[in-house]
């Protein structure tokens, strides 16, 4: 088989540390009031990708997702260091994709710029909602106008964003939805160089409606 007819091959890294725990969220994430001894996680992280790689060796790594938890409260160090261990154990291609989550209340230009160097290409911006209300009963730390800069931001730093909203919340009509998306259309504008928006349902709606 040649590499061209090879799968496609991605690795995904969880950073499972989060600032506060969204009560819509069930991932493995978790809220540590003490500083997080960043310098032992690269170490771990790097012998969990060692074993792995002796696992499934010899592939070609074509998308690299660091996901949680929120990732963008690790320092670009950290990244970088996860990164390097990647391209130790596998070819990374040239054009791979690699992708970390933020949160807009940790996102930072000076921040964004390091996870570039770092060798991060792609963000992806948990929104989840453009009103206040909705942020507020989602757990949110965020306001709708810091979620405005944070992709502005981010539309800056990288060639490739995204941004996350969550419908069908509690509540929310399709008249209230409409004007969010409209909302998004206009101030967070999807261009050419690979921006999109993800919609997803929110998931306890859907299971309250199938009761």
């Amino acid at each position: 088989m040649t590499g061209a007819e090879r799968p496609a091959f991605g690795v995904y890294v969880h950073w499972p540390f989060c600032l506060s725990k969204c009560p819509y969220c069930d991932f493995n994430s978790h809220v540590r009031h003490g500083a997080i001894d960043e310098h032992r996680f690269a170490r771990a992280f790097a012998r969990e990708i060692e074993t792995t790689a002796a696992r499934a060796g010899g592939r070609e790594v074509s998308s690299i997702f660091l996901g949680g938890g929120t990732p963008s409260l690790m320092r670009p160090e950290t990244v970088g260091a996860v990164l390097d261990a990647i391209a130790k154990h596998w070819r990374v291609a040239d054009d791979v994709e690699v992708t970390l989550e933020a949160n807009p209340t940790s996102v930072e230009a000076a921040r964004f710029a390091g996870y570039r160097s770092a060798g991060v290409n792609r963000v992806s911006l948990g929104v989840q909602a453009l009103d206040d209300a909705s942020l507020k009963q989602l757990g949110r730390l965020h306001t709708a106008r810091e979620a405005l800069d944070a992709v502005a931001i981010a539309r800056k730093a990288f060639a490739r964003y995204s941004f996350d909203l969550i419908y069908a919340r509690p509540d929310q009509t399709p008249h209230a939805w409409a004007s969010e998306l409209e909302l998004a259309i206009k101030a967070l504008p999807i261009d050419h160089r690979g921006g999109h928006a993800v919609l997803r349902p929110a998931r306890r709606r859907q299971a309250e409606d199938a009761g």
